[in-house]
């Protein structure tokens, strides 16, 4: 229990999270590039690539988690936690939050899809019974 209390534990902590987040937003402005307004991608962009960033994503949450948990431990008061931490649980709850809009992205462009799809299919139902 001493180890998670020590100084160069929740550095070491810090220091991978820190890490992994330069990693993630690297990656994230390699995947997103034409929304950032850059011609082409630093590096190929595969599916592989995109699950990579992913997993990623989570272990940061993750390694965020641990950390809260940890100053957690060390204060246990649920108050005083909320009002020393607030700033880390908004972080910590907002980012699946964000990760989501990703998925919604995605989600508006399958939809614009298949509305282009329906009237596609309309116009040919109409010119059918126009003949």
């Amino acid at each position: 229990m001493n180890l998670i209390f020590s100084s160069s534990f929740k550095k070491g902590l810090s220091y991978a999270t820190f890490t992994l987040m330069v990693v993630y937003v690297f990656g994230l402005v390699n995947i997103e590039y034409s929304s950032l307004g850059i011609s082409e991608p630093l590096f190929e962009i595969t599916k592989e690539i995109v699950v990579f960033f992913d997993v990623i994503f989570w272990i940061i949450v993750s390694l965020l988690t641990v950390e809260l948990f940890i100053a957690y431990l060390k204060v246990r008061d649920a108050k005083t936690f909320v009002k020393k931490y607030w700033l880390e649980i908004l972080l910590l709850v907002f980012m699946p939050v964000f990760a989501g809009f990703k998925i919604l992205k995605l989600s508006l462009k399958v939809l614009k899809q298949l509305k282009v799809g329906k009237s596609v299919f309309k116009i040919i139902q109409k010119l059918k019974k126009s003949k």
